[in-house]
Parts: C-alpha cells; sequence; structure tokens
C-alpha cells in the first residue's frame, strides 16, 4: 500500500478509489528553504507527505512516512482523519494547477499516480511519534502551520463562503491578470535575450528562433509545435551515443566529437533546445547527423568500445 515516493500504483485503480473531498492549492511557500504546498481538502488544509517527510528530515522520504502511518501508528493514524490518499485524476489537477503557478515539480511527483497527504492531525502525529529524532524541525514546523498556515486557509474559506458572486469573479479577474503581468515578463525577458545573442552573432539561427517560439507560446500561453524546428531521422545526442555502447560515457563521445572536428559543422550538428530534467528551466543540446554518428562510432570501435545490440 505505502511503498514508493509519492506512493504510485497503477492508473486503473485510482477509477475504484472512494469519493474523496474537492481538493485544490491554497498555498504554495515554504518553510525553512524547502518547499511547503498547503493543499485545500475539502475546506481543511493539507500537506503532501513528501514534502513534510523532507522537512522532519526522513531519509526515504514520503515512503519512510507512510510506512510508519501503515504499520508502527496504525493504532492511532485513521485514514479520513490523520491522512487521506488522493488518485490520479485529482492528483493530475493538482500538478496542472502547480504547474500553472510556475513551480517546478518533483521528478517523484511528476510520475506519481496517486498521492499521500497528512491533514494537520496527522502532522501533530508525526512530529510527536518522531520527537527527538531530529534538530527540533518537525516542532518548529507544527507551530507555523498552527500560527499562521491554518489561520490563513480558515480565513480564506470564511472568504469564499461570504463572498458574492461579483466578488469571486472579481477575484478571478485578479488571478488572470497576475497571470498575464507573469507571462508578459516572461516573454520580454525571452525576447531581450533573443535580441541581445542575435546582435551578439555567437549562436546558431535556429537556437534563437526556438527561444523566439517559446517566447510566443508564453504569451499564448499555447503550444506552437508547429514553427519548432524539426530534427530528421537518425540525429541523436552524445548521450543517446554512448548508450549505445558498453563502457562509454557522453564526456568520451565529446572528446571523439572534438577529435574529428564535428563540434563546429554546420551540416552535421545541430544546437536544439530543451528543457533541463528536474529543472525549471532550458538547455542548449547538440544533435549530430547519421552520418556524423557513424564516423564517432568507427572511432569509438577502434579504440575497443563494442557497441550494444
Amino acid at each position: 500500500m505505502f511503498q514508493e515516493h509519492y506512493e504510485s500504483h497503477p492508473a486503473d485503480e485510482a477509477w475504484d478509489e472512494p469519493t474523496r473531498p474537492p481538493t485544490g492549492i491554497c498555498f504554495v511557500g515554504s518553510f525553512e528553504g524547502r518547499t511547503l504546498t498547503t493543499l485545500d481538502i475539502g475546506g481543511a488544509p493539507g500537506w503532501f507527505a513528501g514534502e513534510l517527510a523532507a522537512i522532519l528530515g526522513l531519509r526515504l522520504g514520503a515512503s519512510e512516512l507512510a510506512r510508519h502511518l501503515a504499520l508502527d501508528w496504525a493504532d492511532e493514524a485513521s485514514e479520513g482523519e490523520h491522512w487521506l490518499r488522493i488518485g490520479e485524476l485529482e492528483l493530475a489537477e493538482l500538478k496542472a494547477a502547480l504547474e500553472d503557478r510556475g513551480q517546478v515539480l518533483p521528478a517523484s511527483l511528476v510520475e506519481a499516480s496517486s498521492s499521500l497527504i497528512l491533514r494537520e492531525p496527522g502532522v501533530a502525529l508525526a512530529v510527536a511519534r518522531l520527537a527527538g529524532q531530529g534538530s527540533g524541525a518537525g516542532e518548529r514546523l507544527l507551530r507555523h502551520l498552527r500560527e499562521r498556515v491554518i489561520s490563513e486557509v480558515e480565513a480564506l474559506s470564511r472568504r469564499v463562503r461570504h463572498s458574492s458572486p461579483l466578488e469571486r469573479q472579481i477575484a478571478a479577474v485578479a488571478r488572470e491578470r497576475l497571470d498575464f503581468e507573469r507571462r508578459r515578463w516572461e516573454y520580454d525577458a525571452l525576447e531581450g535575450l533573443c535580441e541581445s545573442v542575435e546582435r551578439e552573432a555567437e549562436v546558431d539561427p535556429e537556437v534563437v528562433w526556438a527561444y523566439r517560439v517559446v517566447a510566443a507560446e508564453v504569451a499564448l500561453d499555447g503550444s506552437l509545435w508547429q514553427l519548432k524546428p524539426t530534427i530528421g531521422h537518425g540525429w541523436l545526442s552524445p548521450t543517446e551515443i554512448a548508450r549505445r555502447h558498453l563502457g562509454v560515457t557522453p564526456q568520451r563521445v565529446g572528446q571523439v566529437i572534438s577529435l574529428l572536428g564535428l563540434r563546429e559543422s554546420k551540416v552535421h550538428s545541430k544546437a536544439v533546445l530543451n528543457k533541463a530534467v528536474g529543472r525549471d528551466r532550458t538547455v542548449v543540446t547538440h544533435l549530430y547527423s547519421p552520418a556524423a554518428v557513424g564516423l564517432i562510432e568507427r572511432e569509438l570501435r577502434s579504440r575497443g568500445y563494442r557497441r550494444v545490440e
């Protein structure tokens, strides 16, 4: 039941899960340098087990906290009161809401199909049972939640309950305005970068064009995949070439590329933009043509490296 970080399980199980209270995002904040996302669980606050585990100093993360709840504290922890599990559909909505706010999701959450959520009694139980094992972060966290976060959630819930339809519409317009301002700032920053690198003429025009497409996507809040440069079949990155050979690292492939003079080739080398794994930024990656890949692999064979078939 509780095994992996953020506790994934097969997607089809999500359809058979009991109905949960409506789940949404209240606040995206931090505590002592770590992300702390406050969720709205049917009008009451809740928190991702993975984020709590990191703050509490649990080495195995959410899986360790889940094991405690399921086994060690099973006589005290009850589902619904102390903790609950949200399924694939609800988690997908939460992830989309977090991404809309510009949050970079950890890989464990991106790949998860369900997630363990702790309510305030569950956090209090975890802090009490883990007392003395850490640096006192648990006590400080619980005090922070009770004195600041939970009171804010309750105030927000009261405002929503007692607000008129017009007030709710005004709040929605204000949120959209903030999102528009954020996207306009990101667009201006990318456009400024494009103009700067274009003047210096040190970056491949295709890279500049890719940045301009990304800037347009930010401005429109949509995908313009038709405008992105296309890569023909067989073009590979140094990492992909390395994976095809036993004992070869991307750095070794890079040395061979430099030796063969392919790095600056306008015919056999193409720069593309990729999103960095686990980070909210883009990186420039170079791909090499099928002919260049053949030369690289021949050089690797001459050095005794064998291709994985």
